[in-house]
């Protein structure tokens, strides 16, 4: 029997969650398959990148991931990581904005965009009291009857008025996507939001329900197993990606291979740079959408097109290390963010070392300062120093640190933030929908469905199965009928 070949080309989070998968299902078969990942660049793990300088952990990409969606824990469980997960300090969770100058606690029982609670809203100094007065007031806003998409930045603002999104809304969601909120699709970002303004004609309202419905949740689960909302792992995300590695059967992974097109003639031809091709049954396409247009230019023109219309912004993350006694602020809290009204050049800064346990020596922090997406890209056409000199001059104005660093790292990642925009998902839906016409090709990454680390093993293992399925189904149907 010939061996079965997919390909995955990526060797991202996504391509090797997909890859993993694959195997994974296929041992249960023992059916003679062949995985193969290609990646462009000379090491796995796309944007995680982890690095270790003086003892200190270093994230220059994600640094956790959403507890809310069980996808990554459970893929860390089935990797035999379950003892390395570790959950942000408690005492800690909280996140400032900087207004002013001034770093401002974010109100408790804030939920991304809306109040939890109005008394932690009215002690508040984030916003203005007539602003505080404008949120409260949401109770009162009717719920749209357009059910079309639109931008983040009019959700919030409908809803709560402008300064709510200016102040809170934009930053904060902003932030995780680098992205302009004028543009950014709130159907692809914010989806529960809309749902409650639809279901309860107030995003205050859901918000009180579900909260009602939270604490009867908890008082019955006390004594369950109960995870922060965001967790990591001890050493690192690389971890992860290194367990993925190591599950992969040997030969399995080329770095350095550069694909240019993949064509489908009685199977599929990969194309790469300098000339090789290389045959699968099926592949799996883990490139972010404008390559993985570009690679299927020649075969799926149609489904290209639909591809390339998805645009990305490039990002960079900086590490600076202290000695704690040299930064005045009392990093009580997991970092903060920079409204674009303030005029600043970062997006924000993450205190990773008081966030998560060991990320640093006692007596040293971690700071994780962010910069460029769509709001700040002139940033990032400067040089590495200047990046540095930038960096410190915003932790200086923010929070007070004059003193020189012990270190900076600095990574950057080019085109590496996909941006929802208005109307994102109705063209996920057309590339979707050209897909299935090539139902031995997946397209997986994170330009589709989620950023985060749980959609993305979710899309890449949920395509992982159907290209196994599809594969297994076909060989099944070419196998010989043996006489009887």
């Amino acid at each position: 029997m010939n061996a079965l070949r997919v390909v995955v080309i990526g060797g991202g989070i996504s391509g090797l969650a997909a890859a993993h998968r694959v195997v994974e299902l296929n041992r249960r078969d023992g059916r003679p398959l062949e995985v193969i990942v290609l990646e462009t660049g000379s090491r796995l793990g796309g944007v995680i990148e982890t690095r270790r300088q003086d003892g200190m952990v270093l994230e220059g990409g994600p640094d956790a991931f959403l507890t809310e969606k069980p996808w990554a824990i459970a893929l860390c469980q089935r990797l035999g990581l379950a003892e390395e997960l570790i959950g942000t300090q408690e005492a800690c969770r909280r996140s400032f904005v900087l207004r002013h100058g001034q770093l401002v606690q974010m109100p408790e029982q804030f939920y991304l965009i809306a109040p939890g609670s109005l008394e932690a809203l009215a002690k508040s100094r984030v916003v203005s009291w007539p602003a505080k007065i404008r949120m409260a007031a949401e109770w009162c806003v009717p719920p749209r009857r357009s059910t079309g998409d639109e931008s983040v930045a009019a959700f919030v603002s409908r809803r709560f008025g402008r300064e709510a999104f200016e102040r809170i809304g934009q930053p904060m969601v902003s932030g995780i996507y680098s992205a302009d909120a004028t543009t950014l699709s709130c159907d692809a970002t914010l989806p529960q939001f809309r749902q409650w303004e639809q279901q309860y004609g107030s995003v205050l309202k859901a918000l009180r329900a579900h909260a009602a419905a939270r604490s009867q949740a908890a008082l019955q689960q006390a004594s369950g197993p109960r995870y922060s909302l965001f967790m990591s792992l001890r050493r690192g995300l690389s971890t992860l990606v290194d367990a993925l590695r190591a599950r992969l059967p040997e030969g399995s992974i080329r770095c350095g291979v550069a694909v240019e097109h993949v064509e489908r003639r009685d199977g599929w031809t990969i194309r790469c740079r300098g000339g090789e091709s290389i045959f699968a049954d099926a592949v799996c396409l883990a490139a972010p959408a404008p390559q993985a247009a570009t690679m299927l230019a020649g075969t799926a023109p149609e489904l290209s097109r639909a591809l390339a219309e998805i645009s990305f912004e490039s990002v960079a993350t900086v590490n600076v290390a202290f000695h704690r006694r040299h930064v005045p602020h009392a990093l009580d809290g997991f970092g903060f963010v920079v409204p674009h009204v303030e005029r600043r050049r970062i997006i924000g800064c993450s205190f990773a070392s008081v966030k998560f346990l060991h990320r640093a020596p006692e007596g040293t922090v971690v700071l994780r300062a962010f910069l460029g997406g769509a709001l700040h890209r002139d940033v990032l056409e400067q040089d590495d120093a200047s990046l540095e000199r930038l960096v410190l001059e915003e932790l200086r104005y923010a929070l007070g640190i004059s003193a020189s660093p012990m270190f900076v790292s600095i990574h950057r990642h080019e085109r590496a933030m996909p941006q929802y925009h208005v109307g994102h998902l109705d063209r996920v839906a057309a590339i979707e929908a050209r897909q299935a016409r090539w139902p031995g090709l997946a397209l997986i990454g994170n330009s589709y469905r989620g950023i985060g680390l749980p959609d993305c093993i979710h899309r890449a293992e949920l395509e992982a199965e159907r290209l196994w399925t599809f594969v297994t189904a076909s060989a099944a149907s070419l196998a010989p009928v043996p006489s009887p």
